[in-house]
């Protein structure tokens, strides 16, 4: 069961705060404030996925991609093997700042959703991860830059009520909602790592992207073979 100091990479606000959400708001089954202020960009969830591999020698920049030096042919390189399994990956990768949560139970979660063969890995395991059966913490308001006032916390949590009763949301939608965020959260974490390789390679290899003669006709015949037929200058 977690606890107030036990989520992994939570940024909770200062005590005070803390102490006047669970005045509040209350507490929740498990003894946890029923609101919970932190920081967007401090929240990770596991998720399940197949994941590469590599050796630990193998360069960065050669796990896959061009290898501009020889013709413009892709790496040679091949991960060790590919792992199904468990990730950390950023719950609000879109977000930086402090957002309002509300703790909700296990039966906001529907198991036949959750365990639903298209929402899992061909072993079984869950896209989302480990069922939250001590129930889960969900966006509410946010992101702010600012830390918020007691008076905005409460205006906040009023909101919330009314949204509520006019149009509730049902688990299920929560659950579709929650896979989509971690397949676009995926999708951002490969453009993050190719960026990384981009900026490494420009650094190596910067005489490539000036604007001399040579590194004009490398880039044309890298992009020749790897059959790019648009001009590639500057």
């Amino acid at each position: 069961m977690p606890t107030r100091d036990d989520i992994h990479g939570v940024t909770r606000a200062p005590e005070s705060v803390q102490d006047f959400l669970l005045s509040y708001g209350g507490k929740t089954p498990f003894h946890e404030a029923m609101w919970r202020l932190a920081l967007a960009q401090n929240i990770y969830w596991k998720l399940a996925g197949d994941f590469k591999i590599w050796d630990a020698s193998t360069p960065l920049n050669e796990r896959g991609g061009i290898d501009i030096w020889h013709g413009g042919k892709p790496f040679a390189n091949r991960p060790i093997r590919v792992e199904s399994g468990m990730v950390e990956r950023r719950k609000y990768p879109h977000l930086e700042g402090w957002i309002l949560q509300k703790w909700f139970p296990p039966s906001s979660y529907p198991k036949e959703v959750w365990f639903a063969p298209e929402n899992c890995m061909f072993d079984g395991t869950p896209k989302l991860g480990p069922y939250p059966q001590f129930g889960d913490y969900e966006l509410i308001n946010g992101p702010h830059v600012h830390l918020p006032t007691e008076s905005q916390l409460r205006l906040w949590i009023a909101h919330y009520w009314t949204r509520r009763e006019a149009a509730p949301a049902s688990a299920t939608q929560r659950t579709l909602k929650a896979l989509d965020a971690a397949a676009e959260e995926e999708k951002l974490y490969e453009k993050r790592l190719h960026a990384v390789v981009d900026e490494y390679m420009r650094e190596r290899c910067s005489y490539i992207w000036s604007s001399s003669i040579e590194a004009g006709r490398i880039r044309s015949e890298v992009a020749r073979r790897c059959g790019i037929k648009e001009h590639v200058g500057n």
